[in-house]
């Protein structure tokens, strides 16, 4: 009797646990949990095991984002006065390398914020970054 009882309440705690991990954006005060390999393509708050990922529409359909540790400390986020539309292509990809992929049409930029613990580098240069992930490839020559 005392296993099945064990067994009852852990089966509730999982299912209670499990409700509890997947947020929906319908709460605004909410996150998605990102996965690896995991496409961006909408405003909202993403969050992962060690980084949340804001991203914000204005009245003006202009996009910004940023990139914060678990502490809440930004780590990047795009210059507002250089911010992209969210009428062009535009993604964010979190890839299986511990790698956040920025891609836009505004400007034809591709960048990657490489997560290494709880910091970061972000990189722009085109000749430094590493191999583009073949679905990010693959979403940008659609």
């Amino acid at each position: 009797m005392e296993r099945f009882i064990l067994i009852v309440v852990s089966l509730f705690l999982l299912i209670s646990c499990e409700k509890n991990s997947n947020f929906t954006r319908d709460n605004k005060n909410s996150g998605v949990f990102i996965k690896k390999n995991t496409f961006i393509n909408s405003p909202g708050l993403y969050y992962g095991r060690d980084i949340s990922i804001v991203v914000k529409e204005f009245k003006d359909g202009t996009i910004v984002y940023g990139i914060f540790d678990i502490n809440n400390d930004l780590l990047y986020q795009r210059n507002i006065n250089n911010s992209i539309s969210n009428h062009m292509k535009w993604t964010i990809y979190a890839d299986n390398n511990n790698q956040i992929w920025f891609y836009n049409a505004d400007y034809q930029e591709t960048n990657v914020f490489v997560v290494e613990g709880k910091k970061g580098t972000f990189i722009k240069n085109k000749n430094s970054l590493p191999p583009i992930p073949i679905e990010l490839s693959k979403f940008i020559k659609e």
